[in-house]
């Protein structure tokens, strides 16, 4: 590799890590913001950790879950590829309740959840736990709306517009505005 290629390597090292560092930070206070406003006793938010996966192994093989993410390998791609990434791990005591991963949309006018899934064995209203962070994340940003991007069939999305969402067949997603 030539010394000029390595030193543009070099700087898109340090910028994607300055990037990761500044919105680590909002990340950390997006979740902070969530659970100062959560009502629900025993419950928390959290950030994306190994504490978080190793839960996951609890339920990755139950026969009821609903899609069939694989959230270690996935995570790992998008912690390198998405330094403006949404992050949340939802907890119920030490139970996890569930995972959601997104990102500010292209035009940055959005944040839209790319995954997101609740353990079969939860009873818990993961969305409405999950959308507290990803409001507060998105507020933060400065998006104005949110996007739940494919909808996995019909019940789930009439979920969706039941808290509030409006679905385009366009784009295959439930929008929300932020108000």
């Amino acid at each position: 590799m030539a010394k000029g290629e390595m030193e543009l390597t070099a700087y898109k090292l340090r910028m994607r890590d300055d990037l990761e560092r500044r919105y680590a930070q909002l990340r950390r206070q997006s979740i902070q913001m969530a659970n100062q406003a959560l009502r629900v006793p025993d419950t928390r938010l959290a950030l994306v950790d190994h504490a978080s996966y190793t839960a996951f192994q609890r339920w990755q093989n139950h026969p009821d879950r609903r899609v069939d993410w694989d959230w270690p390998t996935s995570w790992q791609s998008w912690k390198l590829n998405y330094p403006k990434r949404f992050e949340c791990a939802t907890w119920k005591g030490d139970r996890l309740i569930g995972f959601a991963m997104g990102r500010p949309t292209y035009q940055a006018t959005g944040l839209r959840l790319d995954y997101i899934e609740k353990s079969p064995e939860a009873n818990e209203p993961h969305l409405d736990l999950t959308y507290l962070a990803l409001y507060a994340y998105a507020t933060l940003l400065g998006a104005t709306h949110v996007k739940i991007l494919n909808p996995i069939n019909n019940d789930v999305r009439d979920y969706y517009e039941q808290k509030g969402f409006r679905y385009d067949p366009k784009s295959n997603s439930c929008i929300r505005r932020i108000v």
